[in-house]
């Protein structure tokens, strides 16, 4: 006889009509309670300064990498120069001048931006988040400093550049009534014959210069802070890098001049005024590798950073002496008029033949 009656399921739970397996849970969101005790206060606004403390952190490493990429746009526009001595004493081209102060001025806003976030004891506290961004800046500024005047930018100098509260001083921003005077020269010279390099990069600062009344709160705004602080040591590693490019705009030198004015301007030119923008960089860079190697760098992060740096700037100094004695020693094998190749010359690692 056959047997009667459910058979209870494998899995063991609910009986006849029943689905094997667990009952689904319901998804209604269950409520959690709300804590309550005599310290939740206080580790609420420790939750609250440890958030604040971590926005700043990346609100200063963000304007420190855009910095970091505004400088780099300065360096390509000065490399795109080709005097043939130094300093430079003509006026920049146009678009070249155009471009530095566009970038420059984004540059000086972001500087503006954290200004806040870098007061007292912050500013110590960050340093290493800034510190790439501005040691980046240091190395742009230095080399358009080197390129217009032949000479090191000094730290002081450095310091009123990237304090962040000398944003409008340094892109030439005016009042409103100049500002409209400006456009109405610009206008002018744009109109009549005058070339496009005469035109000031102020002159177009200050046409993109933005709203005078917002301009004129972040100035009330900028009275109550202090200056971002250039460390020596943010300066110093900003030089250290600067050798690159002058290394580079050396290499593009040696390339692009010809023979006839290699080693010198012209024949009746004499002393320094008669030298070559390529002897005047292997000049500067012998001289400021030997400043460099003289400095005691000590055991201090600084002096591993400085240590690297040193080893980089020497080989830049070698690559530029191997173009020149490419060009030198071999020079007269070469036909009149005849150009070099930066590979040809030492660009690369490779060493002299």
């Amino acid at each position: 006889m056959p047997p009667t009656g459910s058979k209870r399921p494998f899995s063991g739970s609910g009986g006849a009509g029943h689905r094997s397996g667990p009952k689904p849970r319901s998804h209604e969101p269950q409520q959690q309670p709300v804590p309550t005790g005599p310290y939740i206060s206080m580790f609420t606004e420790f939750r609250n300064e440890l958030d604040e403390h971590q926005d700043r952190r990346e609100r200063i490493i963000k304007a420190s990498r855009d910095i970091t990429a505004a400088s780099k746009k300065i360096i390509f526009s000065l490399q795109r120069l080709r005097p043939k001595t130094l300093p430079i004493t003509t006026p920049l081209p146009y678009h070249i001048g155009n471009e530095i102060a566009q970038y420059e001025s984004k540059i000086q806003d972001l500087l503006a931006s954290v200004l806040p976030d870098l007061q007292g004891l912050d500013g110590a506290r960050w340093q290493r988040q800034i510190s790439p961004g501005l040691q980046e800046y240091i190395e742009a500024i230095g080399f358009r400093h080197y390129l217009l005047k032949r000479k090191v930018i000094e730290w002081k100098e450095a310091d009123w550049y990237v304090s962040g509260l000398n944003g409008d001083e340094i892109l030439g921003r005016k009042e409103s009534g100049q500002e409209k005077e400006d456009v109405e020269m610009a206008d002018a010279a744009s109109s009549s014959n005058t070339p496009a390099d005469t035109v000031l990069i102020q002159t177009t600062v200050a046409v993109v210069g933005g709203d005078d009344e917002g301009r004129k709160k972040d100035e009330e705004s900028k009275k109550e802070f202090t200056g971002i602080q250039l460390s020596r040591e943010d300066y110093v590693l900003g030089l250290f890098d600067m050798t690159g490019e002058m290394m580079r705009f050396a290499i593009t030198s040696v390339a692009t001049t010809p023979l006839s004015q290699f080693l010198g301007v012209g024949a009746d030119s004499a002393g320094e005024q008669g030298k070559s923008t390529p002897q005047c960089l292997l000049q500067d860079l012998r001289t400021l590798r030997s400043s460099f190697e003289g400095l005691d760098m000590g055991f201090s992060p600084f002096g591993r950073d400085a240590e690297k740096k040193l080893r980089v700037m020497q080989e830049s100094v070698q690559k530029v002496e191997y173009a020149f004695y490419g060009m030198v020693v071999r020079g007269s094998e070469r036909p009149e008029g005849w150009v070099a190749d930066v590979d040809a010359v030492g660009g690369g690692d490779a060493g002299p033949e």
